[in-house]
């Protein structure tokens, strides 16, 4: 068995292997393709992807574990960071160890390549996996949710598939163009965004279509990025990302409502963050709810208690690759 970076020729192996186990693991109804790797491993703004590949004595890849990099923001200060997703082993060659050996190799890589910290979103069953590793539990992810139908509650988990029409509110490219980065040094871990930023994670998704709303007072304009998703006969909607002027909020929030009205949506979703008045969003229906973890992995000591620290990050939907 030999552990090591991948190359081109793996890729279609890598892909078919995600395919095969993820395909009736997963919320929404997708299929990976190369396009897909390119997209997240090749592309991303903020640097490759570390990949790392189990293969077998046949040549065969039977496991595949992926560091997706972010860079991050505090006051003045930038730093990469990996997300480790679409961890993969072959079922035929679990129990074997590669998950471990995967995740060291990529681990070695990462010092390496200057990383500042690992940072992850597991569920319930993964998250003992990642503690026995080292890693801590920073928090349960804060939603905050806007329940417009009631019967959607019994329908949730089922598989969703995105919804590509949008009409007038799909993000476009002369949408991105008008977006306006407000920038503060204040000490919120925030990832970085920028024009380049938002055209590769939402204006060139493989898989998802993005809308956009925005409120503009005077010169101040704010701007929220949704999906709308087809669980069953109900619809649900993540904003996964705001930018702009945080102090128009309110106004945001009223258009956010006539896009879900306009789309029959059941469920808002909203990741909670250190910008988000909770009193407004309590006084506009939305209920909070606590699901999934946030898992971190500290490199750079001397980041360790702010990273360690949930109300200290600036959360959005765009963090997490399945939204």
């Amino acid at each position: 068995m030999t552990i090591r970076e991948y190359s081109e020729r793996d890729i279609e192996q890598i892909v078919a292997l995600n395919q095969r186990v993820f395909s009736e693991q997963e919320h929404f109804d997708i299929t990976r393709d190369e396009k897909w790797f390119r997209w997240k491993n090749i592309d991303n703004p903020f640097g490759k992807s570390i990949v790392i590949v189990a293969e077998n004595e046949n040549g065969e890849i039977i496991g595949s574990r992926i560091f997706w990099p972010w860079k991050f923001k505090i006051r003045m200060s930038e730093f990469i960071a990996y997300q480790p997703a679409d961890t993969v082993v072959d079922p035929e060659y679990q129990g074997r160890n590669l998950f471990y050996d995967m995740t060291k190799k990529a681990i070695d890589i990462t010092l390496e390549s200057d990383g500042a910290f690992l940072f992850n979103f597991p569920n319930k069953n993964s998250i003992h996996g990642y503690l026995r590793l080292g890693w801590t539990f920073v928090g349960k992810l804060v939603w905050y949710v806007r329940i417009n139908n009631p019967k959607y509650i019994l329908n949730m988990n089922r598989k969703a598939e995105n919804v590509h029409e949008l009409g007038d509110y799909k993000l476009t490219e002369s949408v991105v163009k008008e977006i306006k980065f407000r920038t503060n040094f204040d000490g919120y871990i925030k990832s970085v965004r920028s024009l380049e930023f938002v055209k590769w994670r939402y204006l060139n998704h493989p898989f998802f279509t993005y809308g956009t709303v925005h409120f503009t007072e005077g010169k101040k304009t704010i701007w929220a990025v949704f999906s709308v998703n087809s669980v069953g006969k109900y619809r649900e909607m993540f904003v996964v990302d705001i930018l702009g002027d945080y102090n128009l909020i309110g106004g945001l929030l009223s258009e956010v409502k006539q896009a879900a009205k306009n789309f029959d949506v059941s469920a808002i979703y909203i990741l909670k963050n250190p910008y988000i008045d909770g009193r407004q969003m309590l006084k506009s229906g939305y209920v909070v709810l606590k699901n999934k973890n946030l898992v971190c992995l500290p490199i750079r000591l001397e980041l360790e208690s702010k990273l360690l620290d949930y109300t200290q990050w600036e959360m959005f939907g765009g963090l997490h690759d399945a939204l």
